[in-house]
């Protein structure tokens, strides 16, 4: 996968360290990460990214209520959503399956997630968020968010993999305190470690 606008955007202070892998206290959160990392191959050739063809629901059987998928149509520049856990669908407040971005949020927040989006696949990277979400015509929510890009059975990009994990009210907000913030940190596939985390 491309080496798309990977000098520039290193430089904005967003990344982390080359040769380490995100860390997480959350079960789910590793167990996501880990089934990426350990898929990353093609015909049994050891890849930057996992192809979409390796996701194993059974494996991630735990994590199914949180996940989420983006195909990323290119000659489109957009992002379509093909796969939304039941959570992810309460916290935005309806279906996200056949949508965009664009069509679920509101227009800045749609901004934003489609350079995030863009950035993720096309760089590629992980990208490790505690961030605010603002669903179009409901409240906030904290959520605390892993994800990756998937590529194609060629190693072209395909799209993104997301968990997140939202905070719904604001006794769990407050007991999270630290996970509703807006920081974000980007970990270029190219600079990971060989050895799963």
């Amino acid at each position: 996968m491309g080496n798309v606008g990977q000098s520039e955007d290193r430089e904005d202070g967003l990344w982390a360290a080359p040769g380490v892998w995100p860390s997480f206290a959350n079960p789910l959160l590793m167990l996501f990460l880990r089934h990426w990392a350990e898929r990353r191959a093609i015909d049994g050739k050891p890849t930057t990214v996992m192809p979409r063809a390796a996701i194993d629901p059974s494996i991630l059987r735990a994590c199914l209520p949180d996940v989420w998928l983006f195909q990323y149509l290119r000659d489109e520049d957009r992002f379509v959503c093909t796969l939304a856990g039941e959570r992810v669908n309460d916290a935005w407040g309806q279906s996200l399956i056949g949508k965009t971005p664009q069509q679920f949020m509101k227009p800045e927040s749609a901004a934003i997630a489609q350079d995030i989006y863009r950035r993720i696949v096309l760089t590629p990277a992980l990208h490790v968020s505690h961030r605010r979400i603002a669903p179009a015509g409901r409240h906030e929510k904290g959520a605390e968010r892993l994800v990756v890009p998937l590529s194609d059975g060629q190693g072209q990009p395909y799209g993104i993999f997301g968990l997140s994990l939202y905070h719904f009210d604001p006794v769990t907000e407050a007991a999270h305190e630290p996970y509703v913030g807006n920081d974000v940190t980007y970990y270029a596939c190219d600079a990971l470690p060989e050895q799963s985390p």
